[in-house]
């Protein structure tokens, strides 16, 4: 992470100078298979060259071909996700249908059923699905789409850049579907933080509405840490969970998605938390909150995910 970012959130109320070596664990770890609907936590959960496993490996595309997301589309947010990975399953329910949708993880690869796809700058090969399971997906979200998951010949396919486009963080790396790099952490100190000046601004008569308490899950984290400052993370630029390095991008740029809660089947938006966020975490036109990461070693070079485990509980240590 750049010196000139940290200084201005310093300048702002936002960054803490220097971070304490000891105490910092993982709180939480959340996994969202398919892009922009809902994740579950697991207490452990392994890692791939990717991210965390199957981590925002399925993404749902409308049918004129456009990739969709919540900001579009605020019902994929009711879809609910889990896997089981002794089954080999990833389970699929949604409150528009009856039955509980089951996705074998074991890849069935067709060859008509592979294609190329662009998404963020990056063209990538992925596997379609049959129309029983589209139809699934296009009753959960009411409107028609199909499913797709990221291919395993992306590991041999050059992810090509388009000139042009909006392009993630992280272009050195392997990536699935996520938005702009492997990994995105957020301090349960820095949630606390926020909700702290939302209760502010309601006494002091800022907000016209109350506040309902912000929850990390929020923001769509993997990784939500606890046991320092608020803020702190801002000056990480490496971090060690237990033997495994990750490296920081930087800050977290937020959008209004981050103020849409999804209530009894129903979608309510409000300015809330980016408002409160945008008085004291904007710099440089972004309104930063929690960190990227990607997973490497201290000098940088791309670990080997293998059969390499995260687990709530582990220390956490900032280098």
């Amino acid at each position: 992470m750049g010196s000139n970012r940290g200084n201005n959130l310093s300048a702002c109320g936002g960054l803490e100078n220097g971070f304490v070596r000891t105490g910092y664990y993982l709180k939480s770890i959340t996994v969202y298979p398919i892009k922009s609907c809902g994740g579950f936590s697991a207490r452990s959960w392994p890692l791939s060259s990717n991210g965390l496993t199957h981590d925002r490996q399925w993404i749902l595309r409308s049918l004129t071909g456009e990739i969709l997301t919540q900001k579009k589309v605020p019902e994929m947010g009711f879809i609910s996700t889990f896997i089981d990975l002794s089954q080999g399953i990833l389970f699929v329910d949604s409150p528009s249908c009856k039955e509980r949708l089951q996705i074998t993880l074991e890849s069935q690869v067709y060859e008509d059923a592979i294609e190329e796809i662009e998404l963020y700058g990056q063209r990538y090969k992925v596997y379609s699905y049959d129309k029983e399971t589209n139809a699934w997906f296009s009753e959960a979200i009411g409107r028609t789409c199909s499913l797709l998951r990221y291919s395993s010949f992306n590991q041999d396919f050059l992810l090509k850049k388009i000139k042009g486009a909006a392009t993630c963080r992280d272009m050195n790396n392997k990536l699935n579907f996520a938005n702009e790099a492997q990994f995105l952490l957020v301090s349960e100190e820095s949630v606390s933080d926020l909700n702290r000046r939302l209760r502010s601004d309601v006494q002091k008569g800022i907000s016209g509405r109350a506040i309902v308490k912000v929850s990390a899950s929020r923001f769509r984290p993997n990784l939500v840490v606890s046991g320092g400052r608020p803020y702190v993370e801002d000056g990480w630029r490496y971090i060690r969970i237990g033997n495994k390095y990750f490296s920081s991008l930087g800050g977290c740029n937020r959008c209004q998605l981050i103020n849409l809660t999804l209530n009894s089947g129903e979608v309510q938006k409000s300015n809330e938390p980016l408002a409160t966020l945008a008085s004291y975490r904007r710099v440089k036109g972004k309104i930063l909150f929690g960190i990227l990461l990607k997973y490497a070693t201290i000098d940088g070079e791309q670990q080997q995910g293998g059969d390499s485990w995260l687990h709530v509980g582990q220390d956490i240590h900032p280098d």
